[in-house]
């Protein structure tokens, strides 16, 4: 072999030796970049040259691709993992905010102002003409039919901060969708030009990561590399270089649950008027299986106490005489629309607010101690009017605030739980994936190494032809 081949060997050498340092040196410096994936030199011996007949000499090494340690499978199942994360806890959020509204530690909650109810018509039932129990009839009542309002009014801003929430994702979706579309082009010429576009790769994974975050999301590679991805149950969100848009807008409540006026989505390629029922996972599934259906059912339920109470209150109270001698006066205003928020118009009748001596304590007229109206009216709390006479007033209040409680706790435990594996997930990623601080400083060390190396030779090979330079003079 000449000596100029075997400089051009060491060359090689040194060029290998400075891609594999550049390339270190990008794994340390994107150490703490998120979804970021170590990068590694492929190298590749060249084709050995002829010397003295049938003996082959090496000709010196390639760095011929840089390519990522990724495992698509194991990506897979970090963002799986993390979409089950993020929608748990987007409703422990939405939860805990509900379940704050029946605390009840701070002061009087609505459980305590519905026994005062009762109680002070037990004790009208002992002095029915003393105008001062009256008076803290018509206080309770006031106090008790506030609180439902204030329950009401309190999960409906529950309600509107849910809403708040899945505008703000729904904006995010539509970028991550535009990022990855972006991407998808630039790897598609990348790759048609021989390149290898491993820091582009990563970051449309990291955004794939993101976006399933955000709403249960499908995704594969058609042949050309670029990702499609499709909202489960609703249709494509990418297409190569198409990117759709997840729209928002108010409407009217909807049999699925949603109360009136609040944020549905649709997309902006579906012909479908919503899409919102067909959102699963991810954070904008958590926060419309919260506000739709969790929500939806504890205002029910109050609507239906509040209803209970006002009506049955109303039957006995109609049947008594107040002590002007009037006889069907209303104790509660009637609701008219039924059931359908009555916790929003509980109220008392106009003729009990204005005056105490509407109430109707007695069963007949002109009967100062008569007081069998007040009675039957305490002994509402201990009869099973509601849930189809299966439970009685408090039974059913305490039923709401316990599902509440109890839906929190298993959301809770379940939120733990994919902590967990996504902490299991992330270690396994990092093993495969992640950046070793100590093993590329090793790696640029030897590389290092390398380098000096071949620069040995290529000194060597210039010392030999120089001494055969000096055997001619």
């Amino acid at each position: 072999m000449a000596l100029p081949n075997v400089m051009n060997t060491g060359r090689t050498g040194m060029m290998a030796a400075k891609a594999n340092i550049t390339t270190t040196g990008h794994n340390i410096t994107n150490s703490t970049t998120e979804g970021f994936s170590r990068q590694r030199v492929h190298n590749e011996a060249n084709a050995p040259r002829s010397s003295h007949g049938k003996n082959l000499i090496g000709d010196g090494v390639t760095p011929k691709r840089t390519m990522r340690v990724n495992d698509e499978y194991l990506e897979k199942q970090v963002r799986n993992a993390g979409r089950d994360l993020a929608n748990l806890e987007e409703k422990d959020m939405a939860l805990k905010q509900t379940e704050d509204i029946f605390n009840e530690m701070g002061g009087e909650g609505l459980n305590r102002l519905m026994s005062k109810f009762f109680n002070e018509f037990r004790k009208l039932a002992n002095e029915p003409e003393n105008e001062a129990i009256r008076q803290s009839v018509r206080e309770s009542t006031l106090s008790m039919a506030n609180d439902f309002r204030r329950i009401r009014k309190e999960i409906g801003e529950v309600s509107r901060h849910i809403d708040s929430r899945i505008e703000g994702y729904a904006k995010e979706a539509n970028d991550l969708g535009e990022q990855i579309r972006d991407l998808n082009l630039r790897i598609k010429q990348q790759e048609v030009g021989g390149l290898n576009p491993n820091d582009l790769l990563d970051r449309r994974d990291l955004a794939l990561k993101k976006l399933a975050s955000i709403v249960d999301v499908t995704s594969f590679k058609d042949k050309e590399g670029m990702v499609t991805v499709e909202i489960r149950g609703v249709g494509p969100l990418v297409v190569g270089a198409a990117a759709e848009k997840l729209e928002y807008f108010r409407a009217q409540g909807t049999e699925d649950g949603a109360p009136e006026n609040s944020l549905q989505l649709r997309t902006s390629g579906s012909v479908s008027p919503t899409i919102t029922a067909s959102v699963k996972g991810g954070k904008l599934g958590g926060l419309l299986e919260v506000r739709d259906r969790t929500l939806s059912t504890v205002l029910g339920r109050l609507d239906e106490l509040a209803y209970g109470i006002t009506d049955s209150v109303n039957q006995i109270h109609r049947q008594g005489f107040t002590r002007e001698g009037f006889q069907g006066v209303d104790f509660f205003k009637p609701i008219e629309g039924g059931v359908e928020r009555a916790s929003e118009f509980i109220d008392l009748s106009d003729a009990v607010k204005s005056n105490v001596n509407f109430i109707a304590a007695g069963a007949e007229p002109d009967a100062p101690g008569d007081n069998r109206i007040a009675i039957a009216l305490s002994g509402l709390q201990g009869m099973k009017l509601m849930n189809g006479g299966n439970a009685t007033m408090d039974d059913y209040f305490n039923s709401i605030v316990s599902d509440v409680g109890v839906f929190t706790a298993r959301n809770r435990e379940n939120m733990n739980q994919s902590k967990d594996i996504v902490n299991q997930l992330g270690k396994l990623r990092d093993q495969i994936s992640g950046v070793s601080i100590d093993e590329e400083t090793t790696n640029l060390l030897q590389y290092q190494q390398v380098y000096d190396a071949s620069a040995k030779v290529i000194q060597v090979a210039d010392e030999m032809l120089k001494t055969v330079l000096e055997l001619k003079r």
